[in-house]
């Protein structure tokens, strides 16, 4: 029996469930939010440091709304906890 991801592990999960894996299939850190029922905050938090270690990719709307996608390091790390 597989062992309970991580937290952050399951929010990368999400995206990955939610097919967010290029610019024009990123969601909205309140989309997120609202699936995981975890603050906004933690939520960007959390994505905001895989992006900095290189699996996720981001940027702001015009009305300064951040949006997230997994890019192709992000989708290897996902799949490999699978296997």
């Amino acid at each position: 029996m597989r062992e309970e991801l991580p937290f952050p592990d399951k929010v990368l999960q999400t995206l990955h469930n939610l097919c967010a894996t290029a610019p024009d299939l990123a969601k909205k850190s309140e989309e997120i939010s609202r699936i995981l029922q975890i603050d906004k905050k933690e939520i960007e938090n959390i994505l905001d440091r895989y992006k900095f270690e290189g699996f996720v990719e981001s940027f702001a709307d015009s009305e300064q709304r951040k949006w997230y996608y997994l890019n192709g390091r992000g989708i290897i790390k996902i799949c490999s906890l699978f296997t």
